[in-house]
């Protein structure tokens, strides 16, 4: 019923339930009664109720008590709830604690970044959460392997050569899909990211290839597990346009979108120095999505492809400066300031875009 509601009056769900979690957290700690903080309509004694969602769904939609009465906390709420820690004084602390649970542009967390470094990484270089499940089920069925005393259903050294011989333009690089300590901010790293960011753009954003089918990496009923991603794509696509696009033509085509995206972030004030992720990411511990279990994924640790539980720890913020100079020389960005570069643009068909920069001093040295 409380999905319902969140649908019916066409609120984000996400930010909802961390939103919640934001002010529930408030209440336990007895901070909604900060001097900052205007009264709570809310009667906690009721949570966990439909009264209680929906009066909750109502104060977002509305900016009110959620029964139809003035209410300055329900206005404060509805405008998001990092602009509301903010004004209430409680945004760089709270984000330093886990309190609010929203580490990258005001957004809350989805999949758990410090394991899943690909998903934090992709959504802090874009524009919102990626919500783009390509890679996920690699955790899904190492972490429920280990989790219930079975062997995954492929291994580790299986996964990450199958996955890697279709990542065209980077195939073959085996340490994209390598996430332990001493790679997550190399340049095989910002490969995935890269990777991941061209798929997506067109034959998912564009396309609307479905996100939980696609792509097919692995399939558990060929002899050798192989998927049909790089083949079926271009396939369905002429069968549906009559387009001789290959699988490759997709990717670049994605990439373009990709550097015109940024372009227009470029515009409106991005910069590489704004780019990190909340300091909670960087001094605790993960909490897999705010379960207390590990993530298992594929790792290249003493010599040997494994999955290994890669939740609890912190990210690096100087490794992951690291991890950008790496990435923005990948993009053919300007490493200092994160700006698109005049060589990259031109060479993707996009000197219009390379021409507006120049005019806004935003264009990247080459």
């Amino acid at each position: 019923m409380s999905s319902d509601l969140i649908n019916q009056y066409g609120t984000n769900a996400v930010e909802m339930c961390f939103g919640l979690l934001y002010v529930y957290l408030l209440h336990q700690y007895g901070l909604l009664k900060s001097p900052k903080i205007p009264d709570c309509p809310l009667d906690f004694s009721k949570y966990g109720s439909l009264e209680f969602a929906e009066q909750f769904v109502r104060m977002i939609a509305y900016g009110d008590d959620g029964k139809g009465n003035p209410s300055e906390f329900g206005k404060d709420i509805s405008g998001g709830f990092v602009r509301a820690a903010e004004k209430w004084g409680r945004r760089d602390q709270d984000l330093r604690r886990g309190l609010l649970m929203f580490p990258y542009w005001g957004i809350p967390i989805h999949k758990e970044p410090r394991a899943q470094v690909y998903w934090g990484y992709g959504t802090l270089l874009g524009d919102r959460d990626i919500n783009e499940h390509d890679f996920d089920w690699l955790k899904w069925d190492a972490t429920m392997a280990q989790q219930w005393g079975r062997k995954p259903m492929v291994t580790a050294e299986q996964v990450v050569k199958i996955l890697t011989d279709k990542m065209v333009p980077f195939q073959g690089d085996l340490k994209m899909l390598d996430f332990s300590e001493g790679n997550i901010y190399s340049e095989h790293m910002a490969k995935l990211v890269a990777w991941h960011r061209y798929y997506t753009r067109f034959w998912k954003q564009s396309l609307l290839f479905c996100d939980v089918r696609w792509p097919d990496f692995i399939n558990l009923n060929a002899p050798d597990k192989i998927g049909c991603t790089g083949v079926a794509e271009p396939r369905f696509l002429k069968a549906v346009t009559g387009k001789n696009l290959s699988f490759l033509d997709g990717v670049n085509i994605g990439r373009r979108i990709w550097n015109l995206d940024h372009a227009i972030w470029t515009l409106q004030g991005r910069h590489r120095d704004m780019v990190h992720f909340s300091e909670n990411i960087y001094n605790e511990v993960g909490s897999f999505g705010g379960d207390t279990r590990n993530a298992y994924l594929p790792g290249f640790e003493d010599g040997e492809w494994g999955y290994h539980g890669y939740s609890k720890r912190t990210l690096n913020r100087k490794g992951f400066d690291e991890f950008k100079t790496r990435f923005y020389n990948l993009m053919d960005w300007d490493p200092d300031t994160g700006y698109p570069t005049r060589k990259v643009l031109e060479e993707i068909d996009l000197k219009h875009v390379a021409d507006e920069l120049a005019q806004n001093g935003k264009l990247g040295k080459s």
